[in-house]
């Protein structure tokens, strides 16, 4: 099967965007073009690029889709920077494991972001997560999810 940077073809068949590393670039220059139709973007970054190459993506491409919607809005015009990604994609190295010596809200925070971009709704998630709904929105709330 040829790829293609199309991105029905992730969502039709549930993969992992981890699985397509080499198509980040491509399927997220797609998704801005089409989210940018009333600011004038003209692309990447050589570092929001490489982050984005660089990055582990959990989910698939909606979470993808999620990150570059959030850069247009972000982004007044010129080009998408490192400025414009969240702390997740900045350099500082990798998401946090259990076993760190980190908070573990740092920790609970990632895996809610993993489920989130993996699962179809919200409901779904909190049911992988093993919280009541009402649980999950306040969690999203605490970390601006």
């Amino acid at each position: 099967m040829r790829r293609s940077s199309n991105p029905y073809l992730f969502n039709k068949f549930r993969l992992t965007l981890r699985e397509w590393s080499e198509d980040i670039l491509p399927l997220a220059e797609r998704l801005m073009a089409g989210l940018s139709r009333r600011k004038t973007i003209l692309g990447f970054t050589d570092e929001a690029a490489e982050a984005l190459r660089r990055y582990a993506w959990p989910g698939n491409v909606r979470e993808l889709r999620n990150v570059i919607e959030r850069t247009v809005i972000l982004c007044q015009g010129g080009r998408i920077g490192l400025e414009h990604l969240s702390a997740n994609f900045s350099g500082q190295g990798a998401s946090p494991a259990v076993g760190d010596l980190v908070p573990l809200g740092q920790i609970e925070e990632q895996h809610i972001r993993r489920v989130l971009a993996a699962t179809r709704s919200l409901e779904d998630a909190a049911r992988v997560l093993g919280l009541d709904p009402a649980t999950l929105w306040r969690k999203r709330k605490k970390y601006g999810l």
